[in-house]
């Protein structure tokens, strides 16, 4: 795309260099521009007319008219100085923006001073208090203001912190244009001497973190020396951002490249829509009565478009320019998503004080509609994006970019601290996502930035903002500040309205910043809801300190029904409420509803336990930590509740080895599919694809990861489909873009050639023709040829009927897709199981490469007995339907970091025990225990070359009714945990104690930190190793046989026994991805 002025960067300019070489400084820009291009307009005001203020008309001045009243303004200023304040010093300047801040300010720095400006909204005390950081002893101050100075410099006297002067403005109660429009008969001031390097002007921020603003010093370069010099005089800017904040940036902008710009009137009207019309209206009359150009490029912050989307003729103006864009403060996705459907060219445009103008989202806007996302393509070679723990990455400023007020690191780069995430398929292209430094702390240690939610909720049209709290919490909420159209609306409506957008907030959301529906808390409609910077930001410790009581009581509430005097008959219902007011949702809610399927994740988990708690009386013994996840439902827990309640001893009534076989049953009756499906002398349309075809789920786990870049970069595969959970299609395809960056492999947002084969399809598993359009499930039923099914939620506190709607039935699912082919041979299946759904088996021997049909032989937890009965499912369909020779399980042993980074994974068990170490201060030993661990990576290889075998033909005789069944893991019994440990006393300092003690001191570790990862699995660890087990007890698991998978997956041959090396690269990872 060919740049222009409006979005042209820094590191473009310097690029096409197109700098301006000769720059000193503002005031000699100046003076170069009346003599270079002095006839040409600069700049275009609006006043409206004595006779009729509802008429409006124009003044423009050429860069010529500008310079001779920036002269004469800095004469009257002079004046009114008197020589006290020696130049180099730093002068305020309180205005609001128009032509009076315009002249007042560049006369000023033509005197040799520094400007500070200050925003109108500034208090009297943060005015003092940035006069006082910057040295300021005179004020300049617009008659308007004049409140505010006098407060302001009593302050500073009565506090003895300084003495402020304070000055009205030459052209305050005068026409601007009339006082100054004449030269004065004196001989214009020589003008002072001052560096490019010198402080020009001081922005400040809004102080929405600390409540106080700081000073933001600009020099001369920086505010316009590295601006891009092209040629923009035949196309006008109009702002409607104030000068004293991102005004000045458009300003110096489209001077740089000879441009007009127009300013909205500050001061004589109040930004709304209709006065944002009447503006482009004056500036199209202009263009066409004295020959001036159009305006078309638009600048605004985001309230401003959204009062412009609202009215008819706005979206009309907006549609007709060039480009429309959009910085200060994020803009909601929906209502920029919305313009962007409508036509109109809607750019984000991103920059710093420290470093300028960043990056835009300019592009080819027929084809490219993603406005969010932000290129570093031409002229970005010193920005870097670096990648954080949650994915996101940092924008880092590496030495060689044009200008940088500031450097951090000691190699002289800037770390910007603002969070980015990468398109999943454009390349170079990011999503600004968060800032650091300004992320809520809730008390269990999690971070997440409230801002891009609350601008989310408060796109909907019922409420006018959205505060979302909760530092030093369990967990956030949000306050619903209603619109005044909404004001009588009831607050249970008002929770109602916003509960689809909540829930898909929920959705993509990480599981500590979800906001559960009891937390949404409804405000009284009023005039002035939160206290917000002139960008449009909330200054949030300001509104915290508002609203602490509503913030108060919100908690407060949930302990405020006295659960004990619930009577017994009513327990269930009180057990449904609770959750209905945690989990937003409209699915119906009852007693056997599974509750991980209604949408109950482990924030929800906290909240639920606490409620039960309350359900009991004083003394009651500690409910276990997966007290939710073991009942499953509102019976279940029901039941528990009661029992406790008359002292009674709590059995689980369900017959769980039962519950398997008759899931087998259940799920495992096939038709005669040849039949079913009228193939006939095997004709069919065949894959319309050269090569395999693959079906993939689950390739945002560590696997299905490392499956899938093997799928991707293998001559042998045309096509790849991966079926993944999200809320759309973008959302899908973005999760699999992240689970392949976190493990260092190429994302999807690259270019590279193997991503051109994959298709990410938005699915359900759970559902009949998981959650496909009909077309497109009948395309992948004719192309398949192989359907590879890794995807399974492991979760080991989930019981077994918690597996069975999204995961078991997904088995189903996906064996009746390949049954549909109508192709002589139908797609290859493979089913990714666990070799703890055998582990249990005590046959004395070790566990054969066959199907075990005993479902005792699947170790206790859910996890495991749901995959004994994935495995039986697929033993059927091998028995019953033409898959017979060509559907195969893989029992998984455990797997571990890839053999080039060590990445493993967060969730694993081992490396939630490694996390420990500095918690505890403590490992297990855990003796005779083998570091049995396989690579993941060397998994996935496992996993395509046995896939690959399979279709090579075989004859009855060689299958007979035996299924195929492959064991991935290490079979080395060597080297032993102990072993481990002592690589790892290398670096760290830790006891090694028997694992009971361990335990305890882990268990001692959860009021202090209770939301860290490998509490999760403490009830397990406290079965396995906790008190009643002996000192030194280790249970040896069984051998598994590997003959039959070394045959068909030649990897399996070359695995090794683990090493220190090899140790120390998940070492080293696992210190930067856990919490430690």
């Amino acid at each position: 795309m060919e740049t222009n002025y409006f979005v042209c960067t820094l590191g473009q300019a310097a690029a096409l260099k197109k700098n301006n070489h000769d720059f000193r400084n503002i005031s000699h820009f100046l003076q170069h521009q009346a003599s270079r291009v002095g006839g040409k307009p600069a700049v275009g005001f609006f006043k409206s007319r004595i006779t009729d203020s509802q008429i409006w008309d124009y003044h423009v001045l050429s860069f010529e008219g500008v310079h001779e009243r920036v002269q004469v303004t800095a004469e009257l200023l002079a004046e009114s100085l008197g020589g006290d304040v020696p130049p180099g010093s730093t002068v305020a300047l309180l205005c609001p923006s128009s032509a009076d801040f315009l002249f007042t300010w560049l006369a000023l720095m033509h005197l040799g001073y520094a400007v500070l400006l200050l925003a109108p909204q500034c208090q009297p005390s943060a005015i003092a208090h940035l006069c006082k950081s910057c040295e300021v002893s005179h004020l300049f101050y617009d008659e308007v203001y004049e409140e505010q100075a006098w407060a302001s410099a009593k302050l500073m006297k009565d506090e003895s912190v300084g003495k402020l002067s304070t000055l009205l403005l030459p052209s305050s109660g005068k026409d601007v244009f009339e006082s100054i429009s004449q030269p004065t008969e004196r001989e214009h001031q020589e003008l002072p001497a001052v560096e490019e390097s010198a402080v020009a002007y001081l922005h400040h921020t809004s102080g929405t973190s600390t409540g106080l603003p700081k000073p933001i010093p600009q020099t001369h370069r920086a505010g316009l020396g590295v601006l891009p010099c092209l040629n923009g005089s035949s196309k006008a800017t109009f702002t409607t951002t104030p000068l004293y904040h991102g005004g000045i940036a458009d300003l110096f902008r489209a001077w740089a490249s000879d441009a007009l710009i127009w300013l909205f009137p500050g001061k004589e009207a109040p930004i709304t829509a209709g006065n944002i019309i009447r503006c482009l209206k004056v500036a199209g009359e202009c263009a066409r009565e004295v020959n001036v150009p159009p305006v078309k490029y638009f600048s605004s912050v985001p309230y401003v478009l959204q009062m412009m989307e609202a009215d008819k003729r706005g979206m009309e103006f907006l549609t007709s320019m060039d480009i429309v864009g959009v910085g200060g403060a994020a803009l909601p996705a929906e209502v920029g998503d919305r313009l962007v459907e409508k036509g109109v060219h809607l750019i984000s445009r991103f920059g710093s004080a420290e470093c300028g103008f960043l990056m835009s989202s300019h592009r080819d806007y027929a084809k490219d509609k993603e406005w969010q996302y932000l290129r570093s393509s031409q002229g970005s070679d010193a920005l870097r994006f670096e990648r954080q723990e949650d994915c996101t990455s940092e924008l880092i400023v590496m030495p060689g970019w044009p200008h940088m007020a500031k450097k951090n690191r000691p190699d002289g780069s800037f770390a910007t601290a603002d969070l980015f995430a990468p398109h999943p398929e454009i390349p170079h292209a990011w999503k600004y996502h968060s800032r650091a430094d300004s992320q809520l702390t809730l008390i269990t240690g999690k971070k997440f930035d409230p801002a891009p939610l609350e601008s989310a909720i408060s796109a909907d049209e019922h409420v006018e903002d959205v505060l979302i709290f909760g530092n030093g919490c369990p967990f956030p909420g949000a306050l619903l500040f209603r619109s005044k159209n909404y004001a009588e609306l009831s607050d249970a409506d008002l929770v109602e309205a916003l509960r689809p957008t909540i829930e898909r907030l929920n959705t993509e959301s990480q599981d500590h910043a979800r906001i559960p529906r009891n937390m949404l808390v409804p405000m009284p409609y009023q005039e002035s809801n939160l206290d917000k910077s002139s960008k449009g930001t909330i200054l949030r410790s300001k509104a915290e300190e508002r609203y602490a009581q509503a913030i108060e009581d919100a908690y407060a509430k949930l302990s405020a029904v006295n659960g004990a005097d619930v009577p017994d008959e009513k327990v269930s219902g009180f057990l449904v409420r609770q959750v209905q007011s945690i989990v937003a949702k409209e699915t119906e809610l009852t007693e056997e509803t599974d509750l991980f399927a209604y949408g109950v994740d482990s924030v929800a988990c906290m909240q639920l336990r606490y409620s039960l708690r309350q359900l009991l009386p004083k003394g009651s013994e500690e409910l276990p930590l997966s007290i939710v996840e073991d009942c499953g439902t509102i019976r279940r827990l029901s039941d528990y509740i009661l029992k406790q309640r008359h002292g009674e001893a709590h059995t689980d009534t369900d017959d769980e080895t039962q519950m398997m076989l008759d899931l087998v049953e259940e799920y495992g009756m096939f038709e005669d599919t040849d039949q079913a499906n009228g193939h006939v002398n095997g004709q069919s349309n065949g894959s319309a694809f050269d090569g395999e075809v693959v079906v993939l789920t689950g390739a945002t786990g560590a696997l299905g990861a490392h499956i899938l870049d093997h799928y991707r970069h293998d001559k042998a595969t045309g096509k790849i489909y991966c079926l993944v959970r999200g809320s759309d299609e973008h959302a899908a395809r973005g999760r699999i873009s992240k689970a392949l960056d976190q493990r260092g492999l190429v994302d999807l947002s690259s270019d590279d050639e193997a991503n051109k084969k994959i298709t990410v399809l938005q699915a359900h598993l759970g559902d009949a023709r998981l959650g496909l359009e009909d077309s497109t499930y009948e395309k992948l039923c004719h192309e398949a040829t192989i359907i590879m099914h890794v995807a399974w939620s492991v979760n080991f506190r989930m019981r077994l009927r918690s597996f069975v709607k999204d995961n078991i039935a997904s088995v189903r699912n996906l064996i009746d897709l390949a049954l549909r082919s109508p192709n002589p041979h139908p797609p290859r299946f493979a089913y990714c199981s666990s070799v703890a759904s055998v582990m249990a088996s005590n046959s004395g021997t070790a566990i054969p490469e066959a199907i075990i049909t005993d479902p005792t032989a699947a170790s206790p937890l859910g996890y495991s007995r749901s995959k004994w009965v994935a495995e039986n499912i697929c033993y059927r369909a091998h028995q019953q339907t033409r898959l017979r020779p060509r559907i195969a399980v893989f029992r998984v042993g455990q797997l571990s970091g890839d053999t080039k980074h060590g990445v493993w994974n967060t969730k694993e068990a081992w490396p939630m025990m490694l996390s420990t170490v500095r918690l505890t201060g403590c490992l297990p030993d855990l003796k005779d225990e083998p570091l049995a661990w396989l690579p993941v990576d060397v998994a996935a290889r496992a996993f395509v070359e046995a896939t690959a075998s399979m279709a090579q033909p075989q004859s009855q005789s060689q299958t007979g009714d035996r299924m195929k069944v492959y064991h991935v893991l290490n079979e080395h019994q060597t080297p032993l945990w102990t072993e481990m440990l002592r690589w790892l006393q290398k670096s760290e300092e830790f006891e090694i104690v028997e694992p009971r003690e361990w335990v305890e001191r882990l268990e001692g570790m959860q009021e202090k930190m209770r939301d860290h990862a490998a509490l999760k699995l403490l009830d397990h660890w406290k079965k396995a190793y906790g008190e009643g087990k002996e000192e030194g007890d280790t249970v040896k698991g069984p051998r598994f046989e590997l003959g039959e998978t070394k045959k068909v997956a030649g990897v399996m041959e070359e695995v090794r026994p683990v090493d220190e090396e090899y140790f120390g690269k998940m070492w080293r990872w696992l210190q930067t991805s856990m919490e430690l």
